[in-house]
């Protein structure tokens, strides 16, 4: 048989290269490790290929596959309101090219494939005979610098066999800026059991009435400000009101700053005590100004809390007003407030939407998510033509 053709009842050798992976905390580190974790379930041999991170993270310590980091990672920069990086170091090309001879896997399947660096040097290095699979994660507003490198970026995305994308707002990112693609549209997952297996710590909750929670790097586009703005209108008027902040990024001090004189903490980078900050909490507030298929806010929900959000693209697929949660307008603290307050007041409005939040998500649990990309994948190798990608993946080489 074809290694290039793998069947249905083939244990799949999947390199998942991503930039980015603990110990950074975000939605594609997630992804990525719990796509592993259930490719691996479902008898694959997966490696995850990314880069080093400073700082320590409490990675679960059962991790059921190799990680292999080439380089380091580059000073982060703010691009499209949150932080962005790229592998650096001497030699990361032979690297790749010798790891893909070493481990000949059968599937390399490559996140964010038109963001540097190691995503386009995975394209370029891939061996003609592996299924070259991309996913997009990101919605992203007009970029002069992806703009000006969108010819050369194509040939990058000609080069894949196939393309997923989390959400419509991902790929529709990529059209309105000019790039000619197809995607087929798998959302991220979520892992169900584990965000009810939370305990509920009385340590966590203090003496508040009403316990909220956040969960995202402190960076620009996530506008914790306007969480903790509401909290100290509400402070003012005599509630008693804790939030709980989970991440780490450039705004921390400024927001600690902000959040002076309040019951506000900030836990720092978190990962394997989520689920009993969640079942502590009783609000989920979700910050960003700019999403695509929000993994934190998949989480708060599948914890079955209530959501507070602001209706932009990527919440409005997963949240309808007054069901799953409640949207306020953009940067309005007054009515974040007002909302905070509803919930503070009525035990059973924070029920209702809990439960119809955990509802709406049943069906992203990671085994479902995972079998469809594994679909995705046998599909794409089953009509994979001999020789087409060697051709395209050599115009791409020539501009790596």
């Amino acid at each position: 048989m074809d290694r290039g053709v793998p069947t249905q009842t083939d244990g799949l050798r999947v390199a998942l290269v991503s930039e980015y992976y603990y110990p950074d905390i975000g939605g594609m580190p997630e992804h990525v490790h719990q796509l592993g974790r259930a490719l691996v379930g479902r008898g694959h041999r997966v490696t995850v290929i990314t880069t080093s991170f400073p700082g320590h993270v409490d990675v679960p310590s059962d991790t059921p596959f190799d990680v292999v980091r080439v380089g380091r990672a580059s000073p982060p920069l703010i691009t499209n309101g949150s932080l962005s990086l790229a592998a650096i170091g001497l030699g990361l090309r032979r690297k790749l090219l010798r790891l893909f001879a070493e481990r000949r896997f059968d599937v390399i399947h490559v996140h964010a494939p038109i963001f540097p660096t190691l995503a386009l040097l995975a394209i370029s290095c891939a061996p003609p005979e592996a299924l070259l699979v991309g996913t997009l994660h990101t919605h992203f507003e007009r970029s002069s610098v992806i703009e000006l490198f969108r010819r050369p970026l194509q040939r990058y995305l000609d080069a894949l066999d196939g393309l997923i994308a989390v959400s419509d707002t991902a790929l529709r990112s990529m059209h309105n800026i000019g790039f000619s693609c197809q995607a087929e549209i798998i959302p991220n997952g979520v892992d169900l059991a584990a965000w009810q297996s939370g305990r509920r710590l009385p340590s966590l909750r203090g003496s508040a009435e009403l316990v909220l929670l956040g969960q995202a790097r402190l960076e620009p586009r996530n506008r914790f400000e306007t969480v903790i703005a509401a909290q100290r209108r509400l402070f003012d008027d005599g509630m008693t009101l804790r939030l709980h902040i989970l991440g780490e990024g450039p705004r921390r001090r400024e927001l600690s700053q902000l959040a002076h004189g309040l019951d506000t903490h900030f836990a720092g980078a978190v990962v394997t005590a989520r689920p009993d900050f969640a079942a502590s909490s009783d609000v989920f507030c979700f910050t960003a100004d700019i999403a695509s298929h929000p993994m934190s806010l998949i989480e708060g929900m599948a914890a079955a809390l209530p959501i507070i959000a602001h209706p932009i693209d990527g919440v409005r697929q997963l949240i309808s007003d007054g069901e799953e949660g409640l949207l306020v307008p953009l940067g309005d603290d007054r009515a974040y407030a007002e909302a905070l307050r509803a919930l503070y007041r009525s035990i059973d409005l924070r029920k209702k939407l809990g439960d119809l939040a955990r509802k709406r998500v049943e069906s992203l649990g990671w085994p479902q998510i995972a079998r469809k990309i594994e679909s995705k994948y046998l599909e794409l190798a089953k009509r994979k033509r001999n020789g087409r990608a060697s051709v395209v993946r050599d115009s791409a080489q020539a501009w790596s």
